[in-house]
């Protein structure tokens, strides 16, 4: 299918061009002013871009709609008012370059990308589309509002993609109540956490795999499941006896390196450090020290069992 970024939406960023389609006056200084103080503020992590999307979105993009092309066969689309999303929008802006570069690697890999935490299916997308080798996906969102947008999103790959509205935990069909931070933060209410009142159900990655018939594919696991990720390796025993491949967050406001130091000294997994061109191996949670410079974003990492295993793509 070729994607023609005029008919996706009346703001877009077609990002394998750099074409951008703004059809009013300021719409089109809003995303220059924006994209000039993008490319200003990279040597400073790009503080206050986010306050200033979101200062842009509620003033002039209100209800409407944007969408984001990943390729010719690939685009997701979202409210042009998400501050988290619409960033997209920026040429001086890049949504985890370092994922991309590790799922184009794995584009001549035949395995099953199961997506935790999906969002709107930015990833999803991605991974089913020709960019990321056209892989199978199951793709797993707990926010019922955010499901919505997801399962738009993945029509258009329907044919490999697979959405479920559950919340990842150790086990399967226990209710859950969200918080109600903003959708890029929203997980399970902790206990000290007021609950949003949406409730969902539960799925242990395990089950979702027998579910899908997946028990003998090879696995790549994103987890992005804000504070239950300890819990969702404990409902994908089987799965990581089988050697998936998991892909995790290891955020920047975290100096402990608490999940990383999880997955090294108590489960002995070999774990990498996913960089914009490679990746660089981690023996000790504290080499993540040199790493971690910036508070306010979060850190793609990449554990295995065993460290024989996916040798293509991490040696």
């Amino acid at each position: 299918m070729q994607t023609d970024a005029r008919r996706i939406a009346a703001l877009s960023l077609d990002r394998t061009t750099g074409r951008a389609l703004a059809p009013t006056l300021p719409d089109r200084c809003a995303l220059m002013l924006l994209d000039a103080y993008g490319w200003l503020s990279r040597s400073f992590q790009q503080r206050g871009l986010y306050r200033a999307c979101r200062l842009a979105g509620k003033l002039l993009w209100g209800k409407r709609n944007a969408s984001i092309v990943l390729g010719p066969d690939a685009f997701v689309s979202f409210p042009a008012s998400d501050p988290y999303w619409n960033r997209m929008l920026l040429r001086s802006y890049d949504h985890e370059p370092e994922l991309a570069h590790f799922l184009r690697a794995l584009a001549q890999t035949d395995y099953g990308f199961i997506d935790c935490g999906a969002n709107i299916g930015y990833w999803s997308v991605f991974v089913a589309s020709s960019a990321g080798g056209g892989k199978p996906v199951l793709a797993v969102e707990a926010s019922a509002p955010t499901f919505a947008l997801l399962s738009s999103n993945l029509a258009q790959h329907s044919d490999k993609v697979r959405a479920f509205h559950r919340a990842i935990l150790d086990r399967s069909g226990v209710e859950v109540r969200l918080n109600d931070a903003a959708h890029e933060a929203r997980g399970i209410a902790a206990e000290s956490e007021a609950p949003s009142g949406e409730a969902v159900l539960s799925i242990a990655i395990d089950d979702l795999i027998a579910q899908a018939g997946w028990q003998k594919r090879r696995l790549v696991v994103k987890l992005d499941v804000e504070g239950v990720e300890r819990e969702a390796l404990a409902g994908m025993e089987v799965a990581l006896g089988a050697d998936a491949l998991v892909i995790y967050e290891d955020h920047g406001a975290d100096p402990t390196h608490a999940l990383t130091r999880h997955l090294i000294e108590d489960r002995g997994f070999d774990v990498h450090l996913l960089l914009d061109t490679c990746t660089a191996p981690i023996a000790r949670a504290e080499e993540l020290d040199a790493w971690k410079r910036d508070r306010t974003r979060g850190y793609n990492l990449v554990a295995r069992r065993n460290a024989e295993s996916w040798r293509e793509v991490l040696g």
